[in-house]
């Protein structure tokens, strides 16, 4: 029968094999002339295009092989060799007798009954790769599940406009790879590609499917270890992203509070009532769809457990003993690394029925970080002994409870890669792009979160974008919610420019928006406290406030930072970010007294910017390329300094300040300052009495403030007599600027090192 059966696979596939060789003839189908290995050829030496036709031939190979098979399980030697191509790659595959106690040498079998491990052996087949072969291709159907037996496998994502984008190396032993064959969707998150060459032990999907359709004991405990491989992956990518120099993590408090749907409003106290509590389970992502029983017997062990503000659910490496389900409130999680000396908060997690501490059901059963209330919250704890006990008596409840602990782990997994992405590349959008990409397939075709990356593209659509992600997260099936909460945890820094951008419109607006009645003193000090409000979200540091005069009335000089790009306001107008900052988080805040800038006349054309000065009256100076195109031009240049002179000294008597950044011109941090020009100290050598001149550097204002330490500094003051005794003498007060301007240097510097520190 066995002869029988070869001869069938062999005949229905002989004649289409003229485009290849076989290194035996059928002779030898009696088992005493089998020889150690037969070698099947698809077209091994022809280029990539010849290659790419040939595809039609693997399934010949695989035909015959199969047929083959059957004989080579009588003698335990034999093995059937066959090289195919797959997406223009070289594959050989070996179809040989895996013994049982191959797999049972792997930690993902332990603990199965030796009749599925027998099962899946007879399914298994050992691969050999070459190096940058890919044999997992990210939303492609998972066809196989494998396990690394020698060599390293790298893991891909794709991002617009990127590429493919490294994301992890793994050369362990027995890695579990294709775990995507247990859970909903069944898609690969990522390429599989081999670094140098790699063995790989393969099992195909059907043979899980059968598994997970029939024998739920058994499937239990596959999704169970498929489960800890994936939370020790987690492990890895979080001391990854722990060890990156700007993990890109998010800050607490910082997303929208949730637009939360009418029935999901719970209180604490109705869940008292056993069918209230079944009720609330059935609306979790975790429990959903359960029979009404179960839920009304994990309800029946079920207890409410109320946390004040920053109290300790849990603690990382503490024994999981619980599950919980938030019902209100706000819980935070933070990580630390092993040497625990950083710890990183992670998320904020705030939708009621969110499950918390999913490591009660996976060994070693011990929470990987901690979990602490940001405020007052109340949360269901359901013993975690409970729930095994529930996974194996019902192993049909199980397998669908431990896919959806899967899907959580996967859900963290590729929030961890995705932020890893965000850092390591610096682009958040492509990086929630790529996680919505990922979850294409899991997504209705009508979800409104297949238009957030386009919303994103455009600073006017921003706003729009974070409305349908909370909107979305309060009222979309349970893959949309998990992918909303996830969105808006990658985007907090982008929430938080979008906040600062709307902040510095709204800046703007209250100079370019101010009644004509209103003085300019006033639209100065209104300009100053909405500037404030801007800054409170941000990150900053000042020192050497105690330098300051002890009253106004001087020449504050600074060096001056060109803006980042994503400053730029709709109309194509910039607010000067450390001017602003200078004059009202400092001088402002000490003085209570809103300082005029000395700013260089508009070029004729900005006519935005000059009615916006002239609504402040700050003071002008005039350059001088552009005196020949200014429209006034009756004035000449002595006229004109000698009038900025007489207004400057007004001001300054009047005991307002006056901030001047001597360079005329802006510059990135690293290259301040430029070069000083002589205004300010002309200014400050004919002003009687002689003025303070009051030095402040600052640092980092040319980067994305929201992501990076804005710092200033204040130095001591002085006069200018103090360190020039004939300020008329050209050659004397050039030598002074370029000593001063040498010293600025240093300050800068120094304020480069508050920001760092």
């Amino acid at each position: 029968m066995l002869r029988q059966k070869a001869e069938k696979s062999c005949g229905r596939v002989s004649g289409g094999l003229n485009c290849s060789r076989i290194n035996a003839s059928l002779s030898w189908l009696a088992p005493k002339k089998w020889p150690a290995c037969l070698q099947i050829w698809t077209r091994p030496h022809c280029d990539l295009e010849q290659a790419e036709q040939t595809r039609q031939y693997r399934g010949i190979a695989f035909s015959l092989a199969a047929g083959l098979v059957t004989i080579a399980r009588v003698r335990h030697e034999s093995s059937i060799r066959y090289i195919f191509f797959n997406r223009r790659q070289y594959i050989i595959e070996t179809l040989s007798v895996v013994s049982a106690d191959l797999l049972r040498q792997l930690p993902f079998f332990a603990g199965l009954p030796i009749s599925i491990v027998k099962r899946l052996a007879d399914s298994a087949s050992i691969v050999e790769l070459e190096n940058n072969v890919v044999f997992a291709h990210q939303h492609d159907r998972a066809i196989a599940l494998y396990l690394l037996l020698s060599g390293t496998v790298q893991f891909l994502i794709h991002t617009e406009g990127q590429g493919k984008l490294l994301t992890g190396v793994n050369s362990e032993r027995g890695l579990l790879i294709g775990w995507s064959v247990f859970c909903p969707p069944f898609r690969y998150m990522t390429d599989a590609r081999c670094e140098g060459r790699c063995r790989l032990l393969r099992i195909p999907h059907h043979v899980t499917d059968e598994l997970m359709g029939k024998d739920h004991d058994s499937a239990v405990i596959l999704v169970r270890r498929a489960a800890e491989s994936l939370a020790s992956r987690l492990d890895t990518e979080l001391c990854r992203l722990l060890a990156m120099p700007d993990p890109g993590i998010g800050t607490r408090g910082l997303l929208p509070r949730p637009i939360t749907p009418a029935d999901m409003m719970w209180h604490a106290d109705q869940l008292q009532n056993e069918s209230e509590m079944a009720d609330f389970l059935a609306h979790s992502s975790l429990f959903e769809g359960l029979d009404s029983e179960v839920l009304t017997w994990i309800a029946d062990q079920a207890v409410i457990k109320t946390c004040a503000e920053n109290d300790y659910l849990f603690i990382q490496d503490s024994i999981a003993d619980y599950l919980y389900l938030l019902i209100d409130g706000r819980i935070g999680f933070v990580c630390r690394d092993p040497s625990r000396t950083r710890s990183v908060f992670l998320r904020a997690m705030e939708g009621p029925g969110e499950p918390i501490g999913w490591s009660a059901l996976v060994d070693p059963r011990r929470h990987r970080i901690t979990a602490q209330a940001l405020e007052p919250a109340h949360v269901v704890a359901i013993p975690g002994d409970t729930l095994q006990k529930l996974c194996e008596q019902q192993p049909q409840v199980g397998v669908r409870i431990m896919q959806r602990v899967l899907q959580i782990i996967r859900s963290r997994l590729r929030l961890t890669r995705v932020r890893l992405v965000a850092s390591r590349y610096g682009t958040e959008v492509n990086a929630m792009r790529v996680m919505l990409d990922q979850a294409a397939e899991s997504l209705p075709v009508t979800s409104p979160l297949h238009k957030i990356p386009y919303l994103l593209e455009n600073r006017l659509t921003l706003s729009d974008a974070f409305h349908t992600l909370e909107l979305t997260r309060a009222h979309g099936n349970a893959t949309e919610r998990d992918l909303a909460e996830l969105s808006l945890e990658i985007l907090q820094d982008v929430h938080r420019e979008l906040e600062f951008y709307q902040g510095l419109q709204r800046t703007y607006e209250v100079v370019a928006n101010a009644p004509g009645g209103i003085p300019a003193g006033e639209v100065r000090r209104r300009s100053m406290e909405a500037f404030i409000q801007v800054f409170e979200k941000l990150s900053w540091r000042i020192q050497g406030e105690e330098n300051l005069p002890p009253s106004p009335g001087n020449i504050v000089i600074m060096n001056h930072l060109e803006n980042h790009m994503e400053t730029m306001l709709p109309n194509e107008f910039r607010l000067t970010l450390d001017s602003h900052f200078v004059a009202s988080m400092i001088l402002y805040k000490h003085y209570k007294e809103a300082p005029v800038r000395v700013i260089r006349k508009p070029e004729l054309g900005w006519f935005g910017y000059q009615q916006y000065f002239d609504r402040l009256d700050y003071l002008y100076v005039y350059p001088g390329e552009v005196d020949e195109e200014d429209r006034d031009q009756d004035l000449s240049r002595e006229t004109r300094n000698r009038d900025f002179i007489d207004r400057a000294s007004a001001y300054l008597k009047a005991g307002h300040n006056l901030l001047i950044a001597p360079e005329g011109r802006c510059s990135s941090t690293a290259a301040s300052p430029g070069p000083f020009k002589a205004g300010a100290f002309r200014l400050a050598a004919a002003v009687k009495p002689e003025p303070l001149i009051v030095p402040v550097a600052v640092a980092n204002f040319d980067k994305r403030l929201t992501c990076n330490t804005a710092a200033a500094i204040v130095f001591e003051p002085f006069r200018l007599s103090e360190r020039l005794t004939r300020p008329e003498d050209n050659r004397a007060l050039f030598d002074f600027i370029e000593k001063l301007q040498d010293q600025f240097r240093t300050y800068v510097q120094k304020a480069i090192d508050l920001a760092a520190n």
